[in-house]
């Protein structure tokens, strides 16, 4: 896949994920994905190895934002097998704290299939709501 099917595949599953579709967003995930946080954000940080861990990892995210989050996506990049997307995530918080973060996700395609996500986010605020 070039450049711009890839973006197109990494749209598409990121929408899924931020309206909780996982199927959707799992169908175009290798069997074999992983989703990495850098960082020592307890609980958080670190690689969430397949799809088992990856489900885990959405359910805490969403139980902490009952109402969901939005994602205002500001800027796709893709080159070859690397799709880059910034953006800035907003929710409430269970408790009904605000939340408003900058991220910036490196997604990796590999054979039509996203098989790589990376996430970087300013690790402070993620921790004043998930800890």
């Amino acid at each position: 896949m070039g450049s711009d099917e890839n973006k197109e595949l990494v749209s598409k599953t990121w929408d899924a994920i931020v309206r909780g579709d996982v199927k959707s967003a799992f169908a175009s995930m290798s069997d074999a994905v992983t989703w990495t946080i850098p960082g020592a954000m307890a609980g958080l940080s670190g690689v969430k190895s397949g799809k088992v861990e990856i489900i885990a990892f959405l359910r805490r995210v969403a139980t902490t934002f009952p109402g969901g989050l939005t994602s205002d996506v500001r800027q796709i990049y893709a080159d070859g097998d690397a799709v880059i997307l910034e953006m800035t995530n907003r929710g409430t918080t269970a408790t009904g704290r605000s939340y408003v973060n900058d991220y910036c996700f490196v997604f990796e395609v590999e054979r039509g299939r996203v098989r790589a996500i990376r996430e970087y986010v300013d690790t402070q605020k993620a921790a004043e709501v998930f800890a």
